[in-house]
Protein backbone atom coordinates (compact mmCIF):
# COMPACT_ATOMS: atom_id res chain seq x y z
CA UNK A 1 0.00 0.00 0.00
CA UNK A 2 1.10 3.72 -0.70
CA UNK A 3 0.29 6.49 1.85
CA UNK A 4 0.14 9.22 -1.01
CA UNK A 5 0.39 12.45 2.02
CA UNK A 6 1.57 12.48 5.37
CA UNK A 7 4.29 14.61 7.15
CA UNK A 8 7.19 12.05 8.87
CA UNK A 9 9.42 15.17 9.88
CA UNK A 10 6.09 16.57 11.74
CA UNK A 11 7.80 17.43 15.22
CA UNK A 12 4.99 15.65 16.77
CA UNK A 13 5.59 12.93 15.22
CA UNK A 14 9.53 12.26 15.52
CA UNK A 15 9.79 11.14 19.19
CA UNK A 16 7.42 8.41 18.05
CA UNK A 17 9.26 7.76 15.08
CA UNK A 18 10.46 3.79 15.43
CA UNK A 19 6.44 2.88 16.75
CA UNK A 20 5.47 4.86 13.80
CA UNK A 21 7.46 3.27 10.97
CA UNK A 22 6.92 -0.15 12.45
CA UNK A 23 3.09 -0.02 12.81
CA UNK A 24 2.81 1.04 9.06
CA UNK A 25 5.01 -1.78 7.66
CA UNK A 26 3.00 -4.24 9.79
CA UNK A 27 -0.10 -3.19 8.69
CA UNK A 28 1.24 -3.10 4.51
CA UNK A 29 2.07 0.04 3.98
CA UNK A 30 5.74 0.11 2.18
CA UNK A 31 5.79 3.45 0.59
CA UNK A 32 4.73 6.89 1.04
CA UNK A 33 5.18 10.47 0.06
CA UNK A 34 6.43 12.54 3.01
CA UNK A 35 5.83 16.19 2.47
CA UNK A 36 8.08 18.65 4.45
CA UNK A 37 5.89 21.62 4.71
CA UNK A 38 7.98 24.24 6.33
CA UNK A 39 11.68 25.63 6.50
CA UNK A 40 12.23 24.10 10.09
CA UNK A 41 11.48 20.52 8.20
CA UNK A 42 13.45 20.62 5.17
CA UNK A 43 17.01 20.26 6.42
CA UNK A 44 15.23 16.90 8.75
CA UNK A 45 17.07 13.75 7.16
CA UNK A 46 14.60 11.04 7.96
CA UNK A 47 15.78 7.11 7.38
CA UNK A 48 13.44 4.39 7.57
CA UNK A 49 12.24 0.91 6.54
CA UNK A 50 9.63 2.79 4.66
CA UNK A 51 10.41 3.58 0.89
CA UNK A 52 9.64 7.33 1.10
CA UNK A 53 9.78 10.06 -1.81
CA UNK A 54 9.88 13.58 0.13
CA UNK A 55 8.39 16.84 -0.74
CA UNK A 56 9.54 19.95 -0.33
CA UNK A 57 7.56 22.89 -0.20
CA UNK A 58 5.91 26.21 1.88
CA UNK A 59 2.28 24.96 3.40
CA UNK A 60 0.15 27.63 2.91
CA UNK A 61 -0.27 28.04 7.14
CA UNK A 62 3.32 28.48 7.00
CA UNK A 63 3.34 31.05 5.25
CA UNK A 64 3.33 34.34 7.22
CA UNK A 65 5.97 32.54 9.80
CA UNK A 66 8.47 31.41 6.91
CA UNK A 67 12.10 32.82 7.52
CA UNK A 68 12.62 35.79 4.84
CA UNK A 69 15.16 33.33 2.31
CA UNK A 70 12.90 30.61 2.24
CA UNK A 71 12.47 30.63 -1.81
CA UNK A 72 16.72 29.95 -1.64
CA UNK A 73 16.69 27.31 0.51
CA UNK A 74 13.32 25.86 -0.92
CA UNK A 75 15.28 25.53 -4.21
CA UNK A 76 18.63 24.47 -2.63
CA UNK A 77 16.77 21.64 -0.83
CA UNK A 78 14.42 20.29 -3.78
CA UNK A 79 18.51 20.82 -6.46
CA UNK A 80 19.92 18.63 -3.32
CA UNK A 81 17.10 15.68 -4.04
CA UNK A 82 16.51 15.21 -7.93
CA UNK A 83 13.34 12.53 -6.92
CA UNK A 84 11.87 15.16 -4.58
CA UNK A 85 8.16 16.54 -5.48
CA UNK A 86 7.34 20.10 -4.62
CA UNK A 87 4.43 20.27 -1.99
CA UNK A 88 2.63 20.76 0.03
CA UNK A 89 1.83 23.65 -1.56
CA UNK A 90 -1.70 25.86 -2.40
CA UNK A 91 -3.91 28.24 -0.82
CA UNK A 92 -6.17 27.40 2.07
CA UNK A 93 -9.78 28.48 2.84
CA UNK A 94 -10.11 27.55 6.50
CA UNK A 95 -7.56 30.08 8.27
CA UNK A 96 -8.42 34.03 8.06
CA UNK A 97 -5.64 36.15 6.59
CA UNK A 98 -4.98 39.52 7.19
CA UNK A 99 -4.07 40.30 3.86
CA UNK A 100 -6.91 38.54 2.40
CA UNK A 101 -4.87 35.40 1.30
CA UNK A 102 -2.42 37.58 -1.02
CA UNK A 103 1.13 36.37 0.72
CA UNK A 104 -0.70 32.54 -0.24
CA UNK A 105 -1.20 33.20 -3.60
CA UNK A 106 2.61 35.37 -4.04
CA UNK A 107 3.79 31.86 -2.43
CA UNK A 108 2.06 29.50 -4.37
CA UNK A 109 2.88 31.34 -7.50
CA UNK A 110 6.58 30.95 -6.79
CA UNK A 111 6.59 27.65 -5.80
CA UNK A 112 4.75 26.50 -9.20
CA UNK A 113 7.29 28.63 -10.89
CA UNK A 114 10.20 26.88 -9.05
CA UNK A 115 8.36 23.36 -9.92
CA UNK A 116 7.89 23.99 -13.51
CA UNK A 117 11.93 25.31 -13.86
CA UNK A 118 13.06 22.08 -12.02
CA UNK A 119 10.11 19.74 -14.17
CA UNK A 120 8.98 18.28 -10.51
CA UNK A 121 5.24 17.28 -9.74
CA UNK A 122 3.31 19.09 -7.37
CA UNK A 123 1.42 18.04 -4.69
CA UNK A 124 -1.45 20.83 -3.70
CA UNK A 125 -3.39 21.68 -0.39
CA UNK A 126 -6.80 23.70 -1.55
CA UNK A 127 -8.82 23.06 1.59
CA UNK A 128 -12.06 25.27 1.39
CA UNK A 129 -10.13 27.28 -2.01
CA UNK A 130 -10.65 24.80 -4.12
CA UNK A 131 -11.94 27.78 -7.12
CA UNK A 132 -9.10 29.75 -5.82
CA UNK A 133 -6.37 27.18 -6.25
CA UNK A 134 -7.81 26.21 -10.03
CA UNK A 135 -7.71 29.79 -10.75
CA UNK A 136 -4.21 30.20 -9.41
CA UNK A 137 -3.39 27.07 -11.47
CA UNK A 138 -4.65 28.34 -14.94
CA UNK A 139 -0.90 29.84 -16.17
CA UNK A 140 0.72 27.25 -14.81
CA UNK A 141 -0.99 23.87 -16.03
CA UNK A 142 0.34 23.17 -19.12
CA UNK A 143 3.94 23.67 -17.82
CA UNK A 144 4.11 20.99 -14.80
CA UNK A 145 4.29 17.60 -15.23
CA UNK A 146 2.09 16.61 -12.44
CA UNK A 147 -0.62 17.72 -9.84
CA UNK A 148 -1.83 15.51 -7.01
CA UNK A 149 -4.43 17.49 -5.19
CA UNK A 150 -4.34 16.26 -1.45
CA UNK A 151 -7.45 16.06 0.77
CA UNK A 152 -10.03 16.44 -1.99
CA UNK A 153 -13.40 17.68 -0.89
CA UNK A 154 -15.75 19.40 -3.49
CA UNK A 155 -18.56 19.30 -5.44
CA UNK A 156 -18.44 16.07 -8.06
CA UNK A 157 -19.38 18.42 -10.85
CA UNK A 158 -15.82 20.67 -10.18
CA UNK A 159 -14.26 17.58 -12.04
CA UNK A 160 -15.96 19.29 -15.13
CA UNK A 161 -13.35 22.05 -14.87
CA UNK A 162 -10.57 21.55 -18.02
CA UNK A 163 -7.71 21.40 -15.22
CA UNK A 164 -8.95 18.23 -13.38
CA UNK A 165 -9.78 16.73 -16.82
CA UNK A 166 -6.09 16.81 -17.30
CA UNK A 167 -4.32 13.24 -17.43
CA UNK A 168 -1.96 14.36 -16.02
CA UNK A 169 -3.23 15.25 -12.48
CA UNK A 170 -4.65 12.68 -9.18
CA UNK A 171 -6.65 13.04 -6.51
CA UNK A 172 -5.86 12.32 -2.80
CA UNK A 173 -9.00 11.08 -0.52
CA UNK A 174 -8.17 10.55 3.06
CA UNK A 175 -10.20 9.39 6.13
CA UNK A 176 -12.46 11.88 6.17
CA UNK A 177 -14.41 9.37 3.80
CA UNK A 178 -15.15 7.05 7.15
CA UNK A 179 -16.93 10.37 8.91
CA UNK A 180 -20.23 9.48 9.47
CA UNK A 181 -21.61 12.94 8.51
CA UNK A 182 -19.78 13.19 4.88
CA UNK A 183 -22.06 13.77 2.09
CA UNK A 184 -19.90 15.51 -0.72
CA UNK A 185 -16.52 13.34 -0.30
CA UNK A 186 -18.17 9.82 -1.28
CA UNK A 187 -20.04 11.02 -4.02
CA UNK A 188 -16.67 12.91 -4.96
CA UNK A 189 -14.46 9.51 -4.40
CA UNK A 190 -17.22 7.49 -6.44
CA UNK A 191 -16.31 9.90 -9.48
CA UNK A 192 -13.02 10.17 -9.35
CA UNK A 193 -11.35 8.32 -12.59
CA UNK A 194 -9.96 5.38 -11.32
CA UNK A 195 -6.56 6.01 -12.94
CA UNK A 196 -6.08 9.11 -11.23
CA UNK A 197 -7.45 8.23 -7.57
CA UNK A 198 -5.01 7.73 -4.87
CA UNK A 199 -4.93 7.34 -0.73
CA UNK A 200 -3.68 9.06 1.85
CA UNK A 201 -3.57 9.46 5.81
CA UNK A 202 -2.52 12.98 6.38
CA UNK A 203 -0.56 11.69 9.27
CA UNK A 204 -0.16 12.88 12.17
CA UNK A 205 -3.51 14.57 11.38
CA UNK A 206 -6.84 13.89 10.23
CA UNK A 207 -7.50 10.66 12.59
CA UNK A 208 -10.19 8.54 11.76
CA UNK A 209 -13.30 7.42 12.86
CA UNK A 210 -12.42 4.07 13.76
CA UNK A 211 -8.57 4.05 14.07
CA UNK A 212 -5.63 3.59 16.03
CA UNK A 213 -4.10 6.25 17.33
CA UNK A 214 -0.66 6.28 16.99
CA UNK A 215 0.03 7.56 20.83
CA UNK A 216 -2.12 10.20 22.52
CA UNK A 217 0.95 12.33 23.77
CA UNK A 218 1.63 15.68 25.10
CA UNK A 219 0.00 17.45 22.78
CA UNK A 220 -3.37 16.15 24.06
CA UNK A 221 -4.70 14.63 20.52
CA UNK A 222 -5.00 11.33 19.01
CA UNK A 223 -2.13 11.28 15.97
CA UNK A 224 -3.02 9.54 13.16
CA UNK A 225 -0.64 6.98 11.62
CA UNK A 226 -0.22 5.32 8.09
CA UNK A 227 -1.29 2.21 10.02
CA UNK A 228 -4.67 3.51 9.56
CA UNK A 229 -4.33 3.45 5.40
CA UNK A 230 -6.24 -0.31 5.45
CA UNK A 231 -9.32 1.27 6.70
CA UNK A 232 -9.67 4.23 3.88
CA UNK A 233 -8.72 1.56 1.42
CA UNK A 234 -12.09 -0.41 2.54
CA UNK A 235 -14.61 2.52 2.79
CA UNK A 236 -12.99 3.45 -0.90
CA UNK A 237 -13.25 -0.78 -1.95
CA UNK A 238 -17.01 -1.24 -0.63
CA UNK A 239 -17.94 2.48 -2.22
CA UNK A 240 -16.52 1.18 -5.78
CA UNK A 241 -17.93 -1.88 -5.72
CA UNK A 242 -14.24 -3.52 -5.73
CA UNK A 243 -11.88 -5.55 -3.82
CA UNK A 244 -9.30 -4.10 -1.71
CA UNK A 245 -6.68 -6.16 -2.93
CA UNK A 246 -7.40 -4.53 -6.67
CA UNK A 247 -7.64 -1.31 -5.48
CA UNK A 248 -4.53 -1.38 -3.11
CA UNK A 249 -2.86 -2.10 -5.82
CA UNK A 250 -4.63 0.52 -8.53
CA UNK A 251 -3.89 3.61 -6.24
CA UNK A 252 -0.15 2.16 -5.40
CA UNK A 253 0.08 2.37 -9.32
CA UNK A 254 -1.44 5.78 -9.61
CA UNK A 255 0.61 7.02 -7.09
CA UNK A 256 3.97 5.34 -8.84
CA UNK A 257 2.39 7.25 -12.05
CA UNK A 258 2.48 10.75 -10.06
CA UNK A 259 6.00 10.69 -9.21
CA UNK A 260 7.04 9.20 -12.64
CA UNK A 261 5.99 12.40 -14.22
CA UNK A 262 9.08 14.48 -14.98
Amino acid sequence: MFDAHLHLRDARILPYHARFVKEALEAGVTACIDCASRPEEWNVEVRCALRVVTGFGLHPWHVATACPDWQEFLACALRADPGAVVGEVGLDGIRRTFDGGAAQRAALEAQLALAARLGRPVVLHGARAWGALLHALEPWAARLPALLLHGVSFSPDLLSHPILRRANVWFGVGGALLSPGAQTLPRLAAAIPLGRLVVETDSPDLFPIGGEPLVLGQYHALLNSPANLPLVLRALARLRQMSFEELAGQTAANAEAFLAAR
